[in-house]
């Protein structure tokens, strides 16, 4: 469990990844100015269709929202690999617990995804092997 955030109340199935992130604080204005709005790189640790977990090195309270940005890719059948067309998604912070490293693991559901986006992602999770148990 991170911050009240039970295993069971999980829609969507995660996937174990190791992907860049960008994120950019959007709102509320005083974390903005707080934090930066900036844009800043992270580890993405998991996917889902309705969230991801990624490893930040700032503290991010839950409730901002963000502007997340990500590639995905994919192998055809000859073990070609192609990639996504950036995605940049809206998210709301679920969660913020220190992690190792002096970094900060932050757990996001998405919001307002759309068309082509949403299906990348859906293909994605859904196509690539070893789904993530729930925890």
């Amino acid at each position: 469990m991170y911050g009240g955030y039970h295993h069971d109340m999980r829609r969507f199935q995660r996937l174990r990844v190791n992907l860049s992130v960008f994120y950019r604080i959007e709102s509320p204005e005083n974390t903005r100015l707080l934090l930066g709005g900036f844009e800043q790189e992270a580890d993405m640790l998991d996917l889902s269709e309705g969230g991801m977990a990624f490893l930040a090195r700032r503290n991010v309270p839950p409730h901002t929202i963000l502007l997340v940005k990500f590639i995905l890719f994919k192998f055809d059948s000859n073990g070609i690999v192609s990639f996504s067309d950036p995605l940049e998604v809206h998210a709301e912070v679920r969660y913020c617990v220190p992690a190792e490293n002096s970094q900060y693991r932050l757990g996001v559901c998405f919001r307002k995804v759309e068309g082509d986006e949403k299906a990348e992602i859906s293909d994605f999770v859904t196509s690539t092997a070893r789904p993530l148990a729930a925890y």
